[in-house]
């Protein structure tokens, strides 16, 4: 059976709702259910220890937490804590985060952003094997740091979010898996794909063993022309993020000279004469968008391109009926 996941969209009002979510997610045969670090939504490992307790076979995944806001040895506690009560089925989701949110928002210094991840793969690594560190040097400082509770499992997976060049060949270097960037194409994941391979075998390691995972957004419906309209001004935020934009767009086939013309019209009047910009066929390859035949179609053009696990990220109110409609048979 091929594998498959299914994403939880922020917006979570209560337990009896997140408990029908797992219940759903679990009955219909996904391998995994996910969180995402969404800053001033819900907190993620409340939701991951809830979800713990909800469920008795899926695996259990966070997509992803960061260096800045957790520290690596908070990290470590946490994932263990998971995998534990969880009987082995946690997943751990490592990236940088933005310093737009964590410095400018939250007012947490950000800085080295890639040697900060580096370092917190490597201590979490080691004290989830039951390592203990002391390091006067990086980042972070730890002082006789162990852990007291250990996970289930021998090796617990950490996925790195990578989208960037440096990011990707970091990911197929040192990670159990990669989490792609969610509105990616599909011609960028085989650009991306192949950066980690290339990466893997680089540094000695096996690159079949590196889990690439990629989150893919779900807007079904049956009038795929005005959803598509619809998306556009979300697009133009997308391609408004510094190298993002240029990345997406490169590799997924489509011109991006837009992006002057586009961020100057971000800058003079919020975007909205930038999203003539935005074709339909810029979106399409974006999104999912249309009746679960197409998404399903879509799904498989990601598994073409190299996606070992497609993880489905629905909004919350169409959250059953795409788990139910696209679940793997």
């Amino acid at each position: 059976m091929a594998r498959q996941g299914i994403v939880l969209y922020h917006g979570i009002e209560g337990g009896s709702e997140l408990r029908e979510y797992a219940a759903i997610a679990e009955d219909c045969g996904y391998e995994s259910l996910w969180v995402t670090e969404r800053y001033f939504h819900e907190e993620t490992f409340s939701l991951l220890g809830f979800l713990a307790a909800a469920t008795q076979r899926i695996k259990l995944g966070v997509g992803v937490v960061n260096p800045f806001t957790r520290s690596p040895a908070l990290t470590a506690m946490s994932a263990a804590t998971l995998d534990r009560i969880s009987g082995g089925r946690f997943l751990l989701g490592l990236g940088r985060s933005d310093r737009w949110v964590v410095q400018d928002r939250m007012g947490i210094p950000y800085r080295n952003p890639r040697a900060s991840l580096l370092e917190t793969v490597k201590t979490v690594r080691s004290l989830l094997s039951g390592g203990s560190i002391t390091s006067e040097e990086g980042q972070f400082r730890l002082n006789r740091v162990g852990l007291a509770t250990l996970p289930v499992q021998e090796t617990l997976p950490i996925y790195l979010a990578a989208i960037g060049p440096q990011a990707l060949k970091l990911a197929g270097a040192v990670a159990d898996g990669v989490l792609l960037n969610a509105y990616a194409p599909a011609s960028y994941v085989s650009y991306a794909v192949n950066e980690i391979r290339e990466s893997a075998r680089e540094t000695g390691r096996d690159p079949d063993e590196v889990d690439i995972a990629c989150m893919l957004v779900v807007r079904p419906t049956d009038d795929s022309k005005s959803m598509l309209a619809s998306l556009k001004p979300r697009v133009v935020r997308l391609l408004d993020e510094p190298h993002v934009g240029e990345i997406l767009l490169e590799k997924g086939g489509f011109d991006p000279s837009i992006l002057t013309a586009l961020r100057a019209s971000v800058r003079a009047d919020g975007g909205r004469d930038a999203v003539r910009l935005i074709s339909d066929e810029m979106v399409d390859s974006f999104y999912l968008v249309g009746p679960p035949e197409r998404c399903v179609e879509r799904v498989e053009e990601y598994r073409d391109a190299g996606v070992d696990l497609p993880l489905l990220l629905p909004r919350l109110e169409d959250y059953a009926a795409v788990a139910r409609s696209m679940a793997v048979t």
